[in-house]
């Protein structure tokens, strides 16, 4: 994939993601979240996540932000398989 239109992507994703976070239900923004972190080291998740959770937290101290958090988890869980599978580093012995 070239690198403009790997870029585009990435971008792209992003704004659905943001435009997701704002108009559709929290499983969607969840999806792009995953299909983004399963193709890219993509910082772009953990903008969504952090984004989602100041619109959606309620004012309240005892809320958890669930989405930086799964955002997180997506980004640093998903390295190692995307090593093994996009890159293709684990399969060279």
């Amino acid at each position: 994939m070239s690198f403009h239109l790997k870029n585009k992507v990435r971008v792209s994703l992003f704004f659905l993601g943001v435009i997701a976070v704002v108009f559709t239900p929290p499983w969607v923004p969840l999806i792009v979240m995953v299909a983004a972190a399963l193709r890219y080291a993509a910082w772009e998740v953990l903008l969504i996540g952090l984004f989602a959770d100041l619109v959606w937290l309620p004012a309240l101290p005892v809320s958890l932000p669930l989405f930086t958090i799964a955002s997180l988890v997506l980004v640093w869980g998903f390295e190692p398989l995307r090593r093994e599978f996009l890159l293709g580093k684990g399969n060279i012995r």
